[in-house]
Formats: C-alpha cells, structure tokens, sequence
C-alpha cells in the first residue's frame, strides 16, 4: 500500500510552488540531489512521471497535479492535527473552523453556533466571511472544516457533499432617507433612476440581479458600489441614496433597528439557496465527528423550519416573480 510521507509531500507542494528542484531543495533545506532521489523514489512508487523539464521549468504532469492536491491536504491534515492536539492538551478544547457569506453570519452561522455550543460546551469556534469561491478552496484543502453559502457556477462543486439549509427570497432595500423610503406601492419604472449597490461581479448572486433588473426593464444599472459585505452596505444605505438586495429574514432585522426600508415590490429574486457545504475528499479531517454533529444538527432544524412553515406557504410570494 502507498504511503505518502511527510518529506515527500513537502517536496511536491514546493516544487509546486516553485517550478524548480534547486529552489525547491533550498526551501526545504536539502541539497538538490537528495531532492532529486526523494522524487525518483516516489516516482517508482507510485509508477509514473509526476514531473517534466520544460521551457517554463518543472513543472507537473496530469498525474503530478493529482499528487499535488493529495500532498496539500496531507499536510494541512498534519498541520491541523498537531494544533488540536495542542488545544486539547493545554486547554482542554476542540476547535472547529467554519467559513461564511456575510449574509449568513448575521442568520444561519448564530443558529448553528448555538447548537454546537449547547452539546460541546469544550468547542472553540473560527468564523470568517467572504465570498464562496475562495472559501470553498481553503475548505478543498482542510484549512476549513465547514463553508455556508449559495452555490456557484464558477468553481467545479463535485467535491463537495452539500446540505439546503434554507431558502429565502432576495427584497430590494434602501436608506431610510431615500426618496423611495416612504413609498407604500412601488412602480418599476421608480427604479430606473436609481444609483445600486450590487454583489462582486461574476458571482451568481450578481448574474440573479441583473436578471431582476431585466425583468424591471432596467438594461444598465447604474452601479455605485460592488459589495457582499452586509454591515458596509447597510452603513451605505443609510449614508448615500443607494438600493441595495438583501436576503428577506436580515432586511427585515435592520428594518426593525430603523436602519433601512424594504421596497414594496411583488416581484422578488431567488439567489439560490443556503448550503452548507463539507469536503468529501479530504484525506482526513481531525473534526469528521463535529461536522457530522454539526451538519446533524443543522439538518434538523432545517426540517423543523420546514414543518413549521409550511402552512403560510401559500401566502408567500413568487420567488421568481
């Protein structure tokens, strides 16, 4: 059986990064020709070339950027270990690593927390928030246990198991001082003049809106800002005259601190659902039973959500309008 070693897996991600055996084996403290054995005898072990001298350098084979990937979430495997270990040992704690879209830090992450906290009293959270693309490679390389967010088309998902959490429509929202905020029915046509913030371009949240706007006959936006980050757009709303989407549940939340005003319009806009997503390659993960409790316990209240909503489905409004 093959085991990947420690020395081995160094020296691949370092060629990686490198393209070069001589940077490679100064990096890693060797001199060039132990590097070049460690990699002749892992190419024998494994039975096939996993590097090739070209004008651009050393760089990998189909195979070699298999091995790449695989010695990547080795050592991020190893490197994770060594500091639960290190938690536990001095301060009696696991920890649990979780990435997030914005929006869902202010509704789905304290949910999840809570329930973590109140069955692993021991359990020592991280929580960052950006946009699902980068987060959902540092999740590919164990550098995050657990990522919630929308799908994306722009990044090959395969490698990921995912679990719906929720859905919940998109409504417009602006700064109470706008001139649209005491407007009690709102025409489509009120939007033409309108000054937006809209999500990072690329995304599918963006690609969701302008279909929006479409629908309103907005061809070109005129778009001011381009943010995911829920606290700089309400701070936005409420200083410039902007319109903004936001998910429903946190629109309504700032609306009742008397932070902005929801547009009465029928029309809403589906942004996907919530997911909450878990790496079904990883070589090992040190918290595989805190994912699964957590993904447990965010399955149930999904299910209990559902239930409990299921009688006003009727009374909601078309998401796609």
């Amino acid at each position: 059986m093959f085991h990947l070693k420690k020395r081995q897996a160094d020296l691949l991600v370092a060629l990686a990064e490198t393209q070069n055996l001589h940077k490679a084996s100064v990096q890693l403290h060797m001199t060039q020709p132990a590097a070049s054995k460690v990699l002749s005898q892992l190419e024998q072990e494994v039975g096939c070339a996993l590097f090739e001298r070209s004008a651009m350098g050393t760089v990998p084979t189909a195979y070699g950027g298999l091995m790449i990937e695989y010695a990547r979430q080795v050592l991020h495997a190893t490197r994770r270990i060594q500091s639960e270990l290190s938690q536990v040992q001095y301060q009696g704690q696991r920890t649990l690593a979780i990435g997030a879209l914005p929006s869902a830090t202010l509704s789905v992450v304290p949910d999840l927390l809570s329930a973590l906290l109140a069955q692993v009293p021991d359990l020592q959270v991280s929580i960052e928030d950006g946009i699902i693309e980068p987060m959902l490679e540092k999740l590919s390389v164990g550098r995050l246990d657990i990522v919630i967010g929308r799908r994306t088309e722009l990044i090959d998902l395969s490698g990921f198991d995912r679990i719906i959490l929720d859905y919940e429509p998109m409504v417009l929202v602006c700064g109470l001082q706008h001139p649209l905020a005491q407007t009690l029915k709102l025409d489509a046509a009120q939007l033409h003049d309108c000054t937006w913030i809209f999500p990072q371009a690329g995304t599918y949240a963006n690609a969701k809106l302008i279909e929006l706007c479409d629908s309103f006959g907005l061809a070109s936006p005129t778009i001011a800002i381009r943010s995911s980050t829920t606290m700089t757009n309400v701070i936005m709303l409420g200083r410039e005259n902007l319109v903004a989407a936001m998910p429903q549940g946190i629109a309504r939340y700032f609306e009742r601190q008397s932070m902005l005003r929801i547009l009465p319009l029928e029309k809403t806009v589906n942004f996907g659902e919530v997911l909450l997503f878990t790496n079904k390659r990883l070589v090992y993960s040190p918290n595989a039973a805190l994912i699964a409790q957590a993904c447990a316990l965010m399955q149930q209240k999904t299910a209990f959500k559902r239930v409990s909503s299921a009688g006003d489905a009727s009374q909601r409004p078309d998401p796609e309008g």
